[in-house]
């Protein structure tokens, strides 16, 4: 049960740190989201690393903790889960804002 809210509550903070990301990281993760997605949807977790990694580091960003958290052996069964709920807020955020000037 302890191992179900654990998840439950790193789900949330990738959420969260998600909406947080830095806009040049956001950039850098929407030019290769459908790679990253497909990367995901495949379990290929030390490729999924590497290109978030690449992301952050690119722009001299910390690589969040939560995510770390999310690559980590003993999270393997919930890999897809956590991602997608970092990725989530993400991706396609710039589609989904209002342009301006628009009635």
């Amino acid at each position: 049960m302890s191992e179900k809210k654990y998840v439950d509550t790193l789900v949330w903070k990738l959420k969260e740190k998600g909406h947080q990301v830095h806009p040049d990281v956001a950039k850098s993760i929407n030019d290769i989201g459908y790679k990253l997605l497909e990367q995901v949807r495949l379990g290929n977790r030390d490729n999924v690393f590497y290109l978030l990694l690449r992301c952050f580091k690119a722009k001299e960003k910390k690589f969040p903790n939560e995510l770390v958290e999310a690559f980590k052996p003993e999270n393997r069964e919930y890999f897809k889960t956590l991602i997608f709920s970092f990725l989530a807020p993400i991706l396609g955020e710039e589609k989904s804002k209002p342009e301006g000037g628009e009635s």
